[in-house]
C-alpha cells in the first residue's frame, strides 16, 4: 500500500507531499497505524482519517459586584478584649 506524507515534520526521509510505501515504513522501523493515527501520513488519494481542530473554549467568568468587599463600621465587631 502507498502512503502520502502530510506532516511538517520527515517520515522516513520524506517530506509532505511526497509518498512512501509500507515496506519503506517498516524498514526505516516506523509503525504504520501509529503514524496514520498520529497525522504524519495518509493513504496516497484518500483524505485523512484524523483531523486535528482546534476549537478555543471560553467560559463566562461571573461578575462580583465591587460593594461585597466594601468594609463599614457596620459589618465589624471587636469586644474590648480583641483590642
Amino acid at each position: 500500500m502507498e502512503y502520502e506524507v502530510i506532516s511538517r515534520k520527515q517520515v522516513c526521509g520524506k517530506v509532505n507531499g511526497e509518498r512512501l510505501t509500507e515496506s519503506d515504513i517498516i524498514s526505516a522501523g516506523g509503525n504504520v497505524e501509529f503514524l496514520l493515527a498520529s497525522g504524519h501520513i495518509k493513504e496516497a488519494g484518500k483524505t485523512p482519517k484524523y483531523t486535528k481542530t482546534f476549537e478555543p473554549k471560553f467560559e463566562e467568568v461571573p461578575v462580583v459586584e465591587e460593594s461585597a468587599f466594601e468594609v463599614s463600621d457596620d459589618n465589624i465587631s471587636t469586644t474590648e478584649g480583641d483590642i
